[in-house]
Protein backbone atom coordinates (compact mmCIF):
# COMPACT_ATOMS: atom_id res chain seq x y z
CA UNK A 1 0.00 0.00 0.00
CA UNK A 2 0.94 3.67 -0.81
CA UNK A 3 1.82 5.63 1.98
CA UNK A 4 0.51 8.83 1.63
CA UNK A 5 1.40 10.62 4.79
CA UNK A 6 4.70 11.96 3.73
CA UNK A 7 6.13 15.38 4.05
CA UNK A 8 4.54 17.85 6.29
CA UNK A 9 1.72 15.91 6.92
CA UNK A 10 3.21 13.01 8.66
CA UNK A 11 4.38 15.87 10.79
CA UNK A 12 1.31 17.68 11.06
CA UNK A 13 -1.06 14.44 11.92
CA UNK A 14 2.20 13.70 14.60
CA UNK A 15 1.57 16.78 16.23
CA UNK A 16 -2.47 16.36 16.40
CA UNK A 17 -2.06 12.69 18.38
CA UNK A 18 0.71 14.08 20.22
CA UNK A 19 -1.93 17.11 21.26
CA UNK A 20 -4.91 14.28 21.79
CA UNK A 21 -2.78 11.98 23.95
CA UNK A 22 -1.68 15.16 26.29
CA UNK A 23 -5.16 15.98 26.34
CA UNK A 24 -6.47 12.16 27.41
CA UNK A 25 -3.60 12.35 30.04
CA UNK A 26 -4.62 15.61 31.35
CA UNK A 27 -8.33 14.27 31.69
CA UNK A 28 -9.79 16.83 29.06
CA UNK A 29 -10.36 13.78 26.91
CA UNK A 30 -12.06 10.74 27.68
CA UNK A 31 -11.68 6.76 26.10
CA UNK A 32 -15.21 7.02 25.14
CA UNK A 33 -14.68 9.97 23.57
CA UNK A 34 -12.10 8.65 21.32
CA UNK A 35 -14.18 5.62 20.91
CA UNK A 36 -16.81 8.28 19.46
CA UNK A 37 -14.56 9.76 17.59
CA UNK A 38 -13.42 6.27 15.96
CA UNK A 39 -17.05 5.70 15.47
CA UNK A 40 -17.34 8.93 13.11
CA UNK A 41 -20.02 10.51 15.65
CA UNK A 42 -20.85 14.15 14.41
CA UNK A 43 -20.23 15.54 17.98
CA UNK A 44 -18.05 12.40 19.54
CA UNK A 45 -16.87 15.19 22.23
CA UNK A 46 -20.04 16.40 23.74
CA UNK A 47 -21.02 15.07 27.25
CA UNK A 48 -24.50 12.84 26.41
CA UNK A 49 -26.97 14.63 28.21
CA UNK A 50 -28.25 11.32 29.60
CA UNK A 51 -24.99 10.42 31.14
CA UNK A 52 -23.88 14.36 32.53
CA UNK A 53 -25.48 14.03 36.27
CA UNK A 54 -24.17 10.35 36.78
CA UNK A 55 -20.61 11.20 35.34
CA UNK A 56 -20.97 14.22 38.11
CA UNK A 57 -22.25 11.91 41.19
CA UNK A 58 -18.81 9.55 40.78
CA UNK A 59 -16.81 12.62 40.45
CA UNK A 60 -18.51 13.60 43.80
CA UNK A 61 -17.93 10.53 45.52
CA UNK A 62 -14.55 10.44 44.63
CA UNK A 63 -14.21 14.15 45.12
CA UNK A 64 -15.39 13.66 49.14
CA UNK A 65 -12.11 11.14 49.62
CA UNK A 66 -9.58 13.30 47.46
CA UNK A 67 -10.53 16.53 49.75
CA UNK A 68 -10.36 14.40 52.96
CA UNK A 69 -6.70 13.40 51.99
CA UNK A 70 -5.46 16.83 51.32
CA UNK A 71 -6.93 18.41 53.83
CA UNK A 72 -6.43 15.63 56.60
CA UNK A 73 -10.16 15.87 58.11
CA UNK A 74 -13.14 14.28 56.95
CA UNK A 75 -14.66 16.52 54.30
CA UNK A 76 -18.32 16.11 53.94
CA UNK A 77 -19.09 16.86 49.75
CA UNK A 78 -22.46 18.79 49.68
CA UNK A 79 -25.16 17.12 48.22
CA UNK A 80 -25.76 18.06 44.26
CA UNK A 81 -27.56 21.48 43.74
CA UNK A 82 -30.89 20.76 41.65
CA UNK A 83 -29.57 22.74 39.00
CA UNK A 84 -27.25 20.18 38.10
CA UNK A 85 -29.54 18.50 35.54
CA UNK A 86 -28.35 16.51 32.62
CA UNK A 87 -29.50 19.28 30.11
CA UNK A 88 -27.70 22.13 32.23
CA UNK A 89 -24.50 19.72 32.75
CA UNK A 90 -24.19 19.18 29.06
CA UNK A 91 -24.81 22.55 28.11
CA UNK A 92 -21.97 23.88 30.60
CA UNK A 93 -19.89 21.26 29.18
CA UNK A 94 -20.02 23.05 25.73
CA UNK A 95 -18.73 26.06 27.26
CA UNK A 96 -16.16 24.17 29.26
CA UNK A 97 -17.72 25.46 32.68
CA UNK A 98 -17.03 21.91 34.63
CA UNK A 99 -18.69 21.25 38.25
CA UNK A 100 -15.99 21.24 41.15
CA UNK A 101 -16.45 21.54 44.84
CA UNK A 102 -14.32 23.45 47.09
CA UNK A 103 -14.86 23.39 51.33
CA UNK A 104 -15.26 25.62 53.50
CA UNK A 105 -11.30 25.16 54.75
CA UNK A 106 -8.50 28.09 54.83
CA UNK A 107 -5.53 27.77 52.76
CA UNK A 108 -3.50 29.62 55.36
CA UNK A 109 0.64 30.82 55.23
CA UNK A 110 0.88 28.34 58.35
CA UNK A 111 -1.68 25.31 57.12
CA UNK A 112 0.45 22.48 55.79
CA UNK A 113 -1.34 21.15 52.83
CA UNK A 114 1.28 18.53 51.05
CA UNK A 115 1.88 18.57 47.43
CA UNK A 116 0.22 22.01 47.44
CA UNK A 117 1.38 24.91 45.76
CA UNK A 118 0.14 28.27 47.98
CA UNK A 119 -0.03 31.91 46.92
CA UNK A 120 3.44 33.82 47.05
CA UNK A 121 4.49 35.44 50.56
CA UNK A 122 3.21 38.87 49.25
CA UNK A 123 -0.61 37.99 49.06
CA UNK A 124 -0.25 36.33 52.74
CA UNK A 125 1.23 39.54 54.30
CA UNK A 126 -0.94 42.24 52.11
CA UNK A 127 -4.19 40.15 53.81
CA UNK A 128 -2.20 40.54 57.32
CA UNK A 129 -2.23 44.56 57.03
CA UNK A 130 -5.37 44.48 55.22
CA UNK A 131 -4.64 45.82 51.75
CA UNK A 132 -7.14 43.17 50.09
CA UNK A 133 -10.23 42.94 51.93
CA UNK A 134 -13.02 40.33 51.66
CA UNK A 135 -15.32 40.35 49.15
CA UNK A 136 -17.93 38.87 51.26
CA UNK A 137 -18.02 39.88 55.01
CA UNK A 138 -17.90 35.88 56.45
CA UNK A 139 -15.58 35.40 53.62
CA UNK A 140 -11.64 36.16 54.27
CA UNK A 141 -9.47 36.21 51.24
CA UNK A 142 -7.85 32.89 52.25
CA UNK A 143 -10.84 31.16 52.68
CA UNK A 144 -12.88 28.57 50.08
CA UNK A 145 -16.18 29.50 49.76
CA UNK A 146 -17.63 25.62 50.98
CA UNK A 147 -20.11 24.98 47.74
CA UNK A 148 -20.21 23.57 44.46
CA UNK A 149 -19.03 25.69 41.57
CA UNK A 150 -19.01 25.57 37.71
CA UNK A 151 -14.88 26.30 36.68
CA UNK A 152 -13.73 27.37 33.81
CA UNK A 153 -11.28 24.55 32.19
CA UNK A 154 -11.10 26.45 29.00
CA UNK A 155 -6.79 26.20 28.79
CA UNK A 156 -4.98 29.37 28.58
CA UNK A 157 -2.71 30.84 26.18
CA UNK A 158 1.40 32.30 26.26
CA UNK A 159 1.94 35.44 25.29
CA UNK A 160 2.73 36.54 21.98
CA UNK A 161 1.87 40.35 20.54
CA UNK A 162 -1.48 40.80 22.71
CA UNK A 163 -2.73 38.71 19.66
CA UNK A 164 -3.03 35.51 21.94
CA UNK A 165 -6.40 33.72 22.35
CA UNK A 166 -7.22 31.02 24.98
CA UNK A 167 -7.22 27.52 23.24
CA UNK A 168 -10.66 26.84 21.09
CA UNK A 169 -12.55 29.55 23.57
CA UNK A 170 -16.15 28.91 23.72
CA UNK A 171 -16.80 32.52 25.22
CA UNK A 172 -15.12 34.10 22.10
CA UNK A 173 -18.01 34.25 20.35
CA UNK A 174 -19.95 36.62 23.51
CA UNK A 175 -17.05 38.79 23.30
CA UNK A 176 -17.16 39.07 19.71
CA UNK A 177 -20.10 40.37 19.83
CA UNK A 178 -19.89 42.73 22.74
CA UNK A 179 -16.70 44.57 20.98
CA UNK A 180 -18.89 44.65 18.25
CA UNK A 181 -20.98 46.75 19.81
CA UNK A 182 -18.71 48.73 21.67
CA UNK A 183 -19.26 47.60 24.93
CA UNK A 184 -16.41 45.99 25.99
CA UNK A 185 -12.34 47.65 24.42
CA UNK A 186 -9.50 46.33 22.67
CA UNK A 187 -6.12 47.30 21.20
CA UNK A 188 -5.67 46.84 17.66
CA UNK A 189 -4.03 43.55 17.63
CA UNK A 190 -6.70 42.10 19.92
CA UNK A 191 -8.77 39.37 18.61
CA UNK A 192 -12.84 40.46 18.54
CA UNK A 193 -13.25 37.69 20.56
CA UNK A 194 -10.09 37.77 22.90
CA UNK A 195 -10.19 37.27 26.67
CA UNK A 196 -6.83 39.14 26.51
CA UNK A 197 -7.11 43.36 27.30
CA UNK A 198 -10.53 43.45 28.96
CA UNK A 199 -10.47 45.53 31.76
CA UNK A 200 -11.88 44.58 35.68
CA UNK A 201 -14.20 47.01 35.32
CA UNK A 202 -15.33 45.75 31.97
CA UNK A 203 -15.52 42.34 33.03
CA UNK A 204 -17.52 43.18 36.35
CA UNK A 205 -20.58 45.85 34.04
CA UNK A 206 -20.27 44.10 30.89
CA UNK A 207 -19.03 40.70 30.54
CA UNK A 208 -19.76 38.56 33.29
CA UNK A 209 -23.78 39.23 32.42
CA UNK A 210 -23.68 38.20 29.40
CA UNK A 211 -21.50 34.97 29.95
CA UNK A 212 -24.26 34.24 32.96
CA UNK A 213 -26.80 34.15 30.67
CA UNK A 214 -25.72 31.78 28.06
CA UNK A 215 -25.02 29.53 30.66
CA UNK A 216 -28.49 30.05 32.53
CA UNK A 217 -27.28 30.92 35.45
CA UNK A 218 -28.03 34.53 37.17
CA UNK A 219 -25.01 37.65 37.41
CA UNK A 220 -25.44 37.26 41.48
CA UNK A 221 -24.07 33.75 40.81
CA UNK A 222 -20.99 34.26 38.85
CA UNK A 223 -18.01 36.34 39.52
CA UNK A 224 -14.16 36.25 38.40
CA UNK A 225 -12.48 33.65 41.14
CA UNK A 226 -10.60 34.99 43.98
CA UNK A 227 -6.86 34.34 44.12
CA UNK A 228 -7.79 31.32 46.47
CA UNK A 229 -10.43 29.78 44.36
CA UNK A 230 -7.75 29.66 41.08
CA UNK A 231 -5.28 28.34 43.48
CA UNK A 232 -7.36 25.90 44.58
CA UNK A 233 -8.77 24.78 41.17
CA UNK A 234 -5.23 24.44 40.02
CA UNK A 235 -4.21 22.33 42.89
CA UNK A 236 -7.26 20.19 43.00
CA UNK A 237 -8.59 19.99 39.52
CA UNK A 238 -7.12 21.85 36.73
CA UNK A 239 -3.90 21.21 35.65
CA UNK A 240 -3.33 23.17 33.29
CA UNK A 241 -3.32 26.69 35.81
CA UNK A 242 -0.49 27.97 35.60
CA UNK A 243 1.23 26.84 32.97
CA UNK A 244 1.13 30.00 30.82
CA UNK A 245 3.16 33.59 30.93
CA UNK A 246 0.08 35.45 30.89
CA UNK A 247 -2.02 36.50 33.38
CA UNK A 248 -5.47 36.39 35.26
CA UNK A 249 -7.40 38.85 36.79
CA UNK A 250 -8.97 38.02 40.36
CA UNK A 251 -12.05 39.12 42.07
CA UNK A 252 -10.13 40.49 45.12
CA UNK A 253 -9.60 44.36 45.60
CA UNK A 254 -6.32 45.53 46.74
CA UNK A 255 -6.87 48.65 48.39
CA UNK A 256 -9.78 50.82 47.02
CA UNK A 257 -9.42 51.12 43.25
CA UNK A 258 -7.19 47.87 42.04
CA UNK A 259 -7.66 44.26 41.36
CA UNK A 260 -4.97 41.57 41.42
CA UNK A 261 -4.27 39.23 39.25
CA UNK A 262 -1.54 36.27 38.80
CA UNK A 263 -0.89 32.90 37.83
CA UNK A 264 1.74 33.83 35.15
CA UNK A 265 4.35 30.97 35.21
CA UNK A 266 7.41 33.48 35.00
CA UNK A 267 5.89 34.54 38.85
CA UNK A 268 5.50 31.14 40.23
CA UNK A 269 2.36 29.86 38.18
CA UNK A 270 -0.38 28.89 40.80
CA UNK A 271 1.99 31.37 43.35
CA UNK A 272 1.74 34.20 41.04
CA UNK A 273 0.29 37.29 42.89
CA UNK A 274 0.09 40.99 41.91
CA UNK A 275 -2.54 44.38 41.33
CA UNK A 276 -3.06 46.79 39.24
CA UNK A 277 -5.61 49.23 38.69
CA UNK A 278 -9.05 48.08 37.86
CA UNK A 279 -9.66 50.40 34.82
CA UNK A 280 -6.36 49.24 33.15
CA UNK A 281 -6.86 47.34 29.72
CA UNK A 282 -3.63 44.69 29.77
CA UNK A 283 -3.36 42.62 26.87
CA UNK A 284 -1.57 39.90 28.86
CA UNK A 285 -4.03 39.44 31.33
CA UNK A 286 -7.38 37.87 31.05
CA UNK A 287 -9.87 36.19 33.30
CA UNK A 288 -11.64 33.59 34.18
CA UNK A 289 -15.47 33.46 35.18
CA UNK A 290 -16.55 31.26 38.43
CA UNK A 291 -20.55 30.41 39.10
CA UNK A 292 -21.11 29.63 42.84
CA UNK A 293 -23.97 27.40 44.09
CA UNK A 294 -24.32 28.24 47.49
CA UNK A 295 -27.14 26.31 49.44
Amino acid sequence: MKNILVGDTSVELAGVLGDIMSKYRSGHISLDHLNRFAQMEATPFAVKAKDAKRKIEKFAAKTARKLSTVFKKRIVVDPLPPEFTDDNLALWETFNFRPVFLPREDVGANRPLKNWTKPEKWFYERVGDGKIKPIYPDLPPTLLRGCWHLADFTVGADYTDGSQVFVNDPLAPIIADLRSKKLVGKYNNTPNGSRFSITPNEWQDVVLAHVASKLGVTRAQMRLERVVDFNAIGNLYDPNRGKFNCWEWFEDFFGDSNRLYGGGRDGGGLADVSYDWSGHRRDGIAGRPLVSFVL
